[in-house]
């Protein structure tokens, strides 16, 4: 029997809401969304969202069911969400129904899009219900069990080398441990945030807080609103936090005029150190992303600090209060300061890996902006390319290899995602969508490349502003006319 469907059907509702109303009212401010041909009115909620509130932001005005039943447990769509219906959705206005009524002429770029969006979406909601079907969104606590007994003893070896360790070679090792453990604990935490495992959000926002607060000191409040934003506007280089790292890196040309991230709230400008370091960004990709985990601690405080409205605060605090107890008295132990220093950039410059990783599928993908006439499904497999690996490796990479079927199914337990990959191919080729999958070298070669490409830009995009500075000046010039003669 197929599961209960998310598209629930609420009653009948007596107002009828058309585009032009939406977009006008939404135009007015008010916060609406579209989800199953039913519309919904979030101004209260918004602020209250756990996933933050522009991953609902970016959803205003438009029909965004895909990405709600992608990001939501089946209790939301069914339960949850009515409360906030206002009325039905009419995309076509009846006076544009009845002038669009001779439609024998040749369809517009626009009508064909529109189809293939409705056709791909059909598509992959079809899917979705059959891997429901087959069990791949159901958790096999056995492997967890078995990641959270590898977590442990990485977490173990770790204190017994540093607390028994009679060497710099015993520290060394224990800092390696400690880098290991927190790379492979940072996919049971994102699991977590996409509440993939027990399904249940306060047992799986308090698993977050215990692996990515307590034993690792990151916010996993501000993991979740910057990854679900990613997850909704994926590669768009105005919106998604993931590829917006200037000065240090650009994976498109488009930032070289500077923008304002929608994300981080302020202008980002391609000034002179944005131009030195992404001149050089193929070069100083690895050496980078070593100093990566420091930056993290600072987002999650800021985060912590700034954001307005955040029920678990108090809990993610007193979890990074523990962690900045532990992990101080942890260094403590160590026998030199030298040694400390040591131990400090070891266990966090090499977890360098786990941001190739995250890096690896998005900075050599598609970066174009398609807007509403893509479908959610499409827009994924444009910009996400999966890591095809032997299946013995699927420990190192966390099962996130597979980032383009994540992206699809973002509530779906790692540990089913390679089983999904049979079903995502076969609906790539039905739809005539492309599956992006490369070995692990191949993928860091396309990354870099497209680094390079970018990077090779940098001096001819500036030498084409200053000669195009240079005309608009000498065009602004005034000739002195010359004197009349007087009689």
């Amino acid at each position: 029997m197929p599961p209960e469907s998310t598209f629930v059907e609420p009653l009948a509702s007596k107002n009828i809401i058309t585009r032009t109303q939406l977009e006008a009212r939404c135009k007015a401010g008010e916060v609406l969304i579209v989800v199953n041909h039913k519309v919904y009115k979030l101004d209260k909620w918004i602020k209250h969202h756990p996933g933050g509130q522009l991953a609902i932001r970016h959803c205003i005005g438009r029909d965004c069911t895909d990405e709600v039943r992608a990001l939501h447990p089946d209790y939301v769509l069914q339960k949850k969400i009515k409360y906030f219906e206002i009325g039905d959705f009419r995309p076509v206005d009846t006076d544009d129904l009845l002038s669009a009524v001779p439609a024998l002429t040749p369809k517009t770029k626009e009508e064909i899009f529109e189809a293939q969006h409705k056709q791909v979406s059909a598509a992959y909601r079809k899917l979705e219900d059959r891997l429901k079907v087959d069990g791949l969104f159901a958790t096999n606590y056995t492997n967890y069990a078995w990641e959270f007994a590898r977590y442990l003893t990485l977490f173990t070896m770790s204190w017994v080398f540093n607390l028994w360790g009679t060497c710099t070679l015993h520290y060394m090792v224990s800092a390696l441990c400690l880098a290991l453990f927190w790379h492979q604990v940072s996919f049971f935490a994102h699991d977590a945030g996409h509440n993939a495992i027990t399904h249940s959000l306060p047992i799986d926002n308090g698993i977050g807080i215990v692996l990515a607060d307590c034993l690792g000191g990151l916010s996993i409040g501000w993991w979740k609103k910057s990854h679900y934003v990613h997850h909704i506007v994926t590669n768009h280089p105005i919106h998604d936090p993931d590829i917006q790292h200037l000065p240090f890196f650009a994976v498109t040309t488009k930032v070289f005029k500077g923008f304002f991230s929608t994300y981080h709230n302020r202008q980002m400008d391609f000034d002179r150190v944005a131009q030195f370091f992404v001149s050089y960004q193929h070069y100083l990709y690895y050496p980078i992303l070593m100093f990566g985990r420091f930056n993290l601690y600072v987002q999650s405080m800021l985060f912590l600090i700034n954001e307005p409205v955040y029920p678990y605060r108090k809990q993610e605090l007193f979890g990074l209060l523990i962690y900045w107890i532990w992990f101080p008295w942890f260094l403590y132990q160590l026998p030199s300061a030298n040694i400390i220093i040591a131990y400090i950039f070891v266990s966090h410059m090499f977890t360098f890996m786990l941001h190739v990783q995250i890096t690896l599928s998005h900075f050599g993908m598609s970066t174009d902006e398609l807007g509403d006439h893509e479908s959610f499904a499409a827009k994924m497999l444009r910009t996400t390319m999966d890591v095809d690996c032997p299946t013995w490796l699927d420990w190192f990479h966390g099962g996130l290899q597979f980032q383009a079927i994540h992206h699809l199914f973002p509530r779906m337990p790692r540990h089913n995602l390679r089983s999904a990959q049979p079903y995502v191919k076969e609906f790539c080729e039905e739809v005539g969508l492309t599956y992006h999958i490369h070995n692990f070298t191949k993928g860091n070669k396309i990354v870099i490349s497209a680094l390079k490409d970018v990077a090779d830009q940098v001096g001819f995009f500036f030498e084409v502003a200053k000669h195009e500075a240079k005309e608009f000046v000498d065009s602004q010039k005034i000739v002195a006319p010359e004197s009349k003669k007087t009689c």
